[in-house]
C-alpha cells in the first residue's frame, strides 16, 4: 500500500490529503441536516426534504460557475474565494437559530460548495495530465475515505453541541485553504515548467534562432483570461452523451438513498441495518480498490469499457432487489452498486477528460458535477412518483431500463468520441 501511494506524484498525493480532509468537513454536516431542521428548528420533513432540493439545484449553479471561474478567473482566485465562503456560513448556519436566516444560508452553502466541487478533479487533471483514470480515481477514493470518516466525526461533534458539526466543517475547510495557499502556487509553477521544457523537446530540430526567441514561460496562475483561451473546441456533442449517461446513471443510484429506504422499511428492515448497508458502501471503495484492479484489468481495459460495464452493473443491481424482500438480498443489491459506482463515478470525469481543450479543466469538470447534482434533484422526485404509481418492483424494473439507456449513452458517446476527437483513447492502466 505504501508502495502503491508513492507512485503518485507529490502533487496527487497532496491533493488526496486536502480531498479528505475537505470531505470529512462537508460530511459532518449532510447526513444531519435533517435531523437539525426537523427536529432542532422544528419544521416538517417535507420543508427540510424541500430544503435540500433547493440546496442540490444551488450546487448545480455553482458547480458550473466554479468551473468556469477556475478556467477564466485563477485556480487559486476560484479556490480562496469559494473557501472563504464556505468558511464564514459554516460559522453563521452554527450560529443562527432562525429559519430564514438558516434557509438562506444553507442555499449559498449549496452554491459555494457546487463552486468547489469541480476543483478537485479539475486539479487531478492539470497537475497529472499524463495520470488518465489514476488520478481521478485517488481523489474518489480520497473524498470517499473523507466521508467516512466525517459522517462519524460529525455524529461525535452533535453528541455535544449541532453547532459543532457547522463549526468543524469551518475549521476542516480552513486547513484545506491553508494547504491549497502555501502549496499549490508551486505545484502549478512546477506543472507549467514541464510544458515548457516538452515544447522545448518538440522544438530541438527547429532553427537555434526560433527557440531562442521561444518566450519563458509564464506561472500557470500570471496567464491572463485571454492566454488560458482554449485552442479547440469542446466536442459538445460527446460531451451532451456523456453527461445524459452520467445523469440517468444518478437518477438510478439515488434510489437508494431516497425510495428504497422507505420501502426497506414497509419490509420490516431496521433503519440501523440500512445504514449498514451504506457501511458495506464505504467500505468496498476504501477496501476494494485491489479488487476493482482486477475487474478492470479482466474485463474494461478501456474507460469505455469501464463505463459500459459499470452501466450494465447498474442494471443488474435493479434487477436483483426486483426479485427479493430479504435483507441478505439488500446486501447483494448495495454489494454490486457498489462495483458499480466504483466503475462509472472516476471514469466520467477521467473520459471528459480526455477530450478537455487546455484551458477548460474547470468547465468540464463543472459540468460533469453539475450533472452528477442534477441527478441527484431528480432522481427523488421521478423515483417517488414512479413508487407511488406503479409499486416496488415496477420502480425496480424501471430503473433497471433506465441503466440500460445510460449503457446506450456511453456507447453513442465512444462511437462520437472516436469520429471526432483528433487523440486516440486511452487505455486504463492497471491500479
Amino acid at each position: 500500500m505504501k508502495q502503491k501511494w508513492q507512485s503518485y506524484p507529490s502533487s496527487i498525493r497532496l491533493l488526496a490529503i486536502a480531498a479528505i480532509i475537505f470531505s470529512t468537513g462537508m460530511a459532518c454536516i449532510w447526513p444531519l441536516v435533517t435531523i437539525y431542521i426537523h427536529d432542532y428548528l422544528g419544521k416538517p420533513l417535507t420543508v427540510a426534504g424541500f430544503l435540500l432540493l433547493l440546496n442540490q439545484g444551488a450546487f448545480l449553479i455553482g458547480s458550473i460557475a466554479g468551473g468556469m471561474l477556475f478556467d477564466r478567473w485563477g485556480k487559486m482566485r476560484t479556490i480562496v474565494f469559494a473557501s472563504i465562503g464556505v468558511i464564514l456560513i459554516s460559522v453563521g448556519l452554527g450560529v443562527t437559530h432562525d429559519f430564514t436566516l438558516y434557509t438562506i444560508l444553507l442555499l449559498l452553502n449549496g452554491l459555494f460548495y457546487g463552486t468547489l466541487s469541480p476543483v478537485m478533479n479539475a486539479l487531478a487533471v492539470v497537475l497529472w495530465p499524463e495520470g488518465g483514470r489514476k488520478g481521478i480515481n485517488m481523489i474518489y477514493v480520497a473524498l470517499n475515505a473523507g466521508v467516512a470518516a466525517g459522517s462519524a466525526l460529525g455524529g461525535l461533534l452533535a453528541s455535544i453541541s449541532f453547532a459543532w458539526t457547522f463549526f468543524g466543517n469551518a475549521i476542516s475547510q480552513v486547513i484545506v485553504l491553508v494547504m491549497f495557499v502555501l502549496i499549490l502556487p508551486r505545484q502549478l509553477k512546477a506543472v507549467a515548467e514541464r510544458g515548457h521544457r516538452a515544447e522545448q523537446a518538440n522544438t530541438a530540430g527547429t532553427p537555434a534562432a526560433a527557440v531562442q526567441s521561444a518566450a519563458k514561460p509564464k506561472p500557470v496562475e500570471a496567464l491572463s483570461p485571454l492566454q488560458q483561451l482554449p485552442t479547440k473546441k469542446v466536442a459538445w456533442g460527446a460531451l451532451l452523451l456523456l453527461c445524459s449517461g452520467l445523469l440517468i446513471s444518478w437518477i438510478v443510484y439515488v434510489q437508494w438513498t431516497t425510495v428504497l429506504s422507505t420501502y426497506m422499511q414497509s419490509l420490516g428492515i431496521s433503519l440501523r441495518q440500512y445504514s449498514l448497508l451504506w457501511t458495506i458502501n464505504g467500505g468496498l471503495i476504501l477496501f476494494g480498490q485491489p479488487l476493482i484492479a482486477w475487474v478492470i484489468g479482466r474485463f474494461a481495459r478501456t474507460l469505455r469499457a469501464q463505463m459500459l460495464l459499470g452501466s450494465y452493473v447498474f442494471v443488474l443491481s435493479m434487477l436483483i432487489l426486483s426479485q427479493t424482500t430479504s435483507y441478505a438480498g439488500f446486501v447483494a443489491g448495495m454489494f454490486i452498486m457498489t462495483l458499480g459506482e466504483m466503475l462509472v463515478w472516476p471514469a466520467v470525469p477521467a473520459v471528459a477528460a480526455e477530450f478537455t481543450p487546455q484551458g477548460r479543466e474547470g468547465f468540464i469538470q463543472g459540468l460533469i458535477s453539475g450533472t452528477g447534482s442534477a441527478g441527484r434533484m431528480l432522481g427523488p422526485l421521478l423515483g417517488a412518483v414512479i413508487f407511488q404509481h406503479f409499486q416496488a418492483q415496477g420502480l425496480l424494473y424501471i430503473m433497471a431500463g433506465l441503466a440500460l439507456m445510460s449503457v446506450a449513452f456511453f456507447a453513442l458517446h465512444s462511437s462520437f468520441q472516436g469520429r471526432t476527437r483528433k487523440v486516440p483513447a486511452a487505455t486504463v492502466e492497471k491500479m
